[in-house]
């Protein structure tokens, strides 16, 4: 298989079965040159977000079920990107809570304004979140019970048992570790860390793999869903605004608290800086991804409309 065939791959399936057999006869004529690879990758990327585009050939009743499962896709990426994202944020309120970062914040109105504005961010999301969420997690219930499947109202159930453990294991972490106890070896501490953040992974992992599933296997009415992408719009602006506040925190610290910024107050005593760097890199890739879900949820939804009048 030649490069064109893999460049190719990165088409949405509907494009390729459409187009792949022009584009790859045509391709065969010539050698592929920079330009044209250039082309076929933002052609890709256009596609992705367009995902109307190759779907010509297909009935009407056919590109209103490809629209509508892209459009079901398309929201459960975004809520997918924001667990990810709330998972960078938790990190990012576990560096900050010590004093001497409170207290940065206190003496410098930068660092301060900037995490207020992440936690009023960070609140907003999670509103939008669950107004665009609980309709859809109702009609998941509903679709549940009409269809007789008691298996997927116990996978809306696995969140609150995944917290349940984690709360667990926080709480036997918490109480090994109480003031008054003998000195903690440096092998336990870092166990014990360790537990403590790939127990919180895990449960996130479980937690949204399990709703996805749920909302995969169930009938929700397409208004829900079109519905769900005005919150999920304001989501991923509340998202941007937090990476953004994030950013701005961290060039406050360097700048009022150099020493601190330069320590090794980060996450497991890790360098602040590389810490710092490491959340907004990941918030940037959750908020990225969540924008291009975005995207392909509202041309989706204008495809839809289209192909329903």
């Amino acid at each position: 298989m030649n490069i064109q065939h893999y460049v190719l791959r990165l088409y949405p399936c509907a494009w390729r079965e459409r187009y792949e057999e022009e584009v790859l006869a045509m391709l065969e004529q010539r050698s592929l040159s920079c330009t044209d690879g250039l082309n076929l990758l933002f052609g890709a990327f256009d596609a992705q977000l367009h995902p109307h585009l190759g779907t010509t050939g297909m009935s009407l009743y056919e590109r209103i079920v490809h629209m509508f499962s892209t459009l079901r896709r398309s929201l459960l990426a975004s809520f997918c990107a924001y667990v990810g994202f709330i998972l960078t944020g938790l990190a990012f309120q576990k560096m900050t809570e010590y004093d001497d970062f409170q207290a940065a914040a206190r003496a410098s109105s930068v660092v301060g304004l900037s995490y207020n504005l992440v936690v009023i961010g960070a609140v907003v999301a999670l509103l939008a979140v669950l107004a665009g969420g609980l309709p859809i997690a109702m009609a998941v219930i509903r679709s549940a019970r009409a269809q007789k499947r008691r298996s997927t109202i116990l996978l809306l159930a696995v969140p609150i048992l995944a917290f349940a453990v984690f709360l667990g294991i926080v709480l036997i972490l918490g109480s090994l570790g109480s003031p008054g106890a003998h000195p903690v070896p440096v092998w336990q501490i870092f166990l014990q860390r360790g537990l403590f953040f790939g127990t919180l992974i895990i449960a996130a992992i479980v937690s949204a793999g399990s709703v996805c599933l749920a909302v995969a296997r169930s009938e929700i009415p397409a208004k829900l869903l079109r519905f769900a992408l005005l919150p999920s719009m304001l989501a991923t602006i509340s998202m941007a605004l937090v990476l953004a506040a994030t950013i701005v925190w961290g060039l406050g610290l360097r700048t009022s608290a150099p020493q601190l910024f330069t320590g090794n107050d980060g996450i497991v005593g890790s360098s602040t800086t590389g810490t710092w760097l490491a959340i907004v890199i990941a918030m940037a890739i959750a908020a990225g991804l969540s924008a291009v879900s975005l995207i392909r949820g509202f041309s989706a939804r204008s495809a839809l409309g289209i192909a329903s009048a």
